[in-house]
């Protein structure tokens, strides 16, 4: 059984993601986010449940790395969903928006990886992480500097990091998905839903990713609706 993670389980991409991870009979996922309905409790740790963690407090990043670590010392794949959209021109940006949002965009995954690095090399079962970037991570759109900047510097993150954790033996894989038809479109003139990938059919190649061969890197992946970039 490989003992999976979802960070933004809460809605969206992660969510839909966490939901067809929990039917596979050879996968125990766990999920975390800011909507988490399961609170960490000095109970026994538990699969298939979505816990309470809002990532943009590393003391609870951390309180649930404790959490996990006091049942398992290994984890065989992290996918990392978290994020959300910052979209105005810069000019009204606050200094506080844009920090909060690199933050839960890049920094939290920066935190993670520090926590999580000893479990996955622990993972006798071919460890993966997934970065989830975007198309905005690739090129730049008007009143996306804060969006374009945080999904820049997840991709650049990515890279590295797959340099670094090769002689580990942990994969490091980077997915740019185009257009999913999740919130981060509420409100948004000038796109319709219509034309993009529901988070179900997404979260359905995400999930063919936990069974490529160890041989296998996905150094880049663009996933994109029949439009392409809308």
């Amino acid at each position: 059984m490989k003992k999976v993670l979802v960070v933004g389980a809460g809605s969206g991409i992660g969510k839909a993601l966490f939901d067809n991870l929990k039917k596979r009979k050879d996968i125990l996922p766990v999920g975390i986010s800011r909507r988490g309905n399961t609170f960490l409790q000095n109970k026994t740790f538990a699969f298939k449940k979505n816990y309470r963690c809002d990532l943009l407090k590393i003391e609870d990043i951390k309180k649930f790395v404790e959490y996990y670590s006091t049942s398992h010392s290994e984890i065989d794949i992290i996918y990392l969903c978290q994020g959300d959209g910052l979209f105005d021109k810069i000019a009204d940006i606050s200094l506080k928006d844009f920090e909060q949002h690199l933050f839960l965009n890049l920094t939290s995954n920066f935190i993670l990886m520090q926590y999580f690095f000893s479990a996955l090399k622990n993972s006798k079962k071919n460890p993966m992480v997934c970065f989830l970037s975007s198309t905005a991570g690739k090129i730049g759109f008007p009143e996306s500097t804060a969006y374009c900047a945080s999904k820049h510097a997840v991709g650049g993150f990515a890279k590295s990091l797959r340099e670094e954790w090769k002689t580990e033996k942990i994969r490091v894989f980077t997915v740019y998905p185009g257009a999913i038809s999740t919130e981060i479109w509420s409100g948004r003139k000038g796109f319709s839903k219509d034309d993009m990938i529901s988070p179900n059919d997404f979260a359905k190649f995400l999930v063919s990713l936990a069974d490529l061969p160890s041989s296998i890197v996905v150094d880049e992946s663009y996933v994109l609706p029949m439009k392409g970039i809308l």
